[in-house]
């Protein structure tokens, strides 16, 4: 893996623009999976490994397929965005809701359950909890990155308007877009209450969006 470095940052941990470009990642860098895949192959968590192979004569080439599948996956779900926690990308009666961190396409990310034999590693919801993403898409209106509150704070949410013009100087008072670096376009609306597909109408307790490279929730 060492001797092939530069072909990681050249060919495989890249990101795809706006513009249709591609960029090495500013989230997923080489040093660091190699710093990772020793964890998970010498420690590992929960008494699980990552598969590097085995003392076959071809069990090196196993554990190399085993890299290239598991780096496929993470290029689908994450390095091709750029992206570490999840985005907002379910579109409802045409908008994003703001109760996507919640769950998307039905989900209700904080419902996730272990199995019997992992229970106890399971965390409590709390409903008092506030975080808001790190990263989130750049294209022009990308909804901001997910959040999560109590109702005490966000007694409803509304939606990420896509089509709103945020930078305009020319109109009093002037906009601007702030709501995240790099945002171009978009804004919020919480005018009235927008359902997710799920239909929740808040983010009280929805702080188990994907995370990381294969995008992990609940």
């Amino acid at each position: 893996l060492h001797l092939t470095h530069i072909l990681y940052f050249r060919k495989i941990l890249l990101y795809e623009t706006p513009t249709m470009e591609w960029e090495p990642s500013t989230v997923y860098r080489f040093n660091d999976m190699l710093a990772a895949l020793r964890v998970m192959y010498t420690d590992g968590i929960a008494n699980k490994y990552f598969y590097m192979g085995d003392e076959s004569p071809d069990g090196h080439i196993y554990g190399l397929v085993n890299i290239a599948a598991f780096l496929a996956q993470s290029l689908k779900e994450t390095i091709k965005y750029n992206a570490c926690d999840e985005n907002s990308w379910d579109l409802v009666d045409g908008g994003y809701p703001l109760s996507n961190s919640c769950g998307q396409l039905g989900q209700s990310y904080q419902d996730y359950t272990c199995s019997a034999s992992e229970a106890h590693m399971e965390c409590p919801v709390k409903i008092d909890m506030e975080i808001t993403a790190t990263t989130n898409a750049k294209w022009w209106g990308a909804p901001a990155p997910l959040f999560c509150g109590p109702t005490s704070k966000y007694p409803f949410t509304g939606y990420w308007d896509h089509s709103k013009d945020c930078n305009n100087p020319w109109v009093d008072p002037p906009l601007s877009c702030e709501e995240y670096v790099g945002q171009k376009g978009g804004g919020f609306n919480n005018e009235s209450p927008h359902p997710n597909s799920s239909g929740r109408t808040d983010v009280e307790g929805c702080c188990f969006w994907g995370r990381g490279v294969i995008q992990t929730t609940g």
